[in-house]
């Protein structure tokens, strides 16, 4: 089966699966901190120049965290293709 699908290494593709859910958590932690941070530098600094800004920044955030969501979607179904890959490995016929 594994073959079938195209899967050569099931370790790889699961450690990939891994490693996307951790992008995923790393992508919104480092945007709300950042998020955080312009609001401190964002009480000092009140004119058109920043409201735009502000209104881009909280728009980009929407699409942040919806390609995280995805990351971790595609993350989960890794994850449970690897589990029935490896499932059908350990059957002993």
């Amino acid at each position: 089966m594994a073959q079938e699908v195209g899967v050569k290494s099931i370790p790889n593709l699961r450690q990939f699966g891994r490693d996307l859910d951790l992008l995923s958590d790393q992508l919104t932690n480092a945007y709300h901190a950042a998020n955080r941070k312009m609001q401190v530098v964002c009480e000092g600094w009140n004119d058109q120049v920043n409201a735009k800004f502000m209104q881009e920044f909280q728009k980009d955030e929407k699409q942040i965290e919806e390609i995280a969501s995805h990351m971790k979607e595609f993350a989960a179904f890794i994850k449970k293709s690897c589990d029935i890959l490896d499932m059908y490995h350990n059957i002993k016929i």
